[in-house]
């Protein structure tokens, strides 16, 4: 039965291209071998907005001057509510 199954969906591409790059919200973004990604504090809507992102900022300071990657990482920071508002505004633009 599972071969079965494994039979019908072969050849079925699952991974088009064309539909992943659709999915990123930032294209063309390059992250270095060597980088590694900061540990985050949530940001859960009850702490300062401001100082959570000075405090992103601090984290990501290495990569300051790549705007792509500031913007790739962010999410990395949110949970819940703020996560889902940011996919949400990135689906709009």
């Amino acid at each position: 039965m599972l071969e079965a199954k494994v039979r019908a969906i072969e050849g079925v591409d699952l991974y088009d291209p064309i539909q992943v790059v659709e999915m990123c919200m930032v294209l063309n973004v390059v992250v270095l071998k060597m980088f590694r990604t900061p540990n985050f504090i949530n940001y859960t809507e009850t702490q300062c907005l401001i100082t959570h992102l000075k405090a992103y900022c601090n984290k990501m300071a290495e990569v300051m001057h790549d705007e792509k990657l500031l913007i790739h990482f962010f999410q990395e920071n949110l949970s819940m509510t703020t996560l889902s508002w940011y996919i949400k505004f990135h689906q709009a633009v």
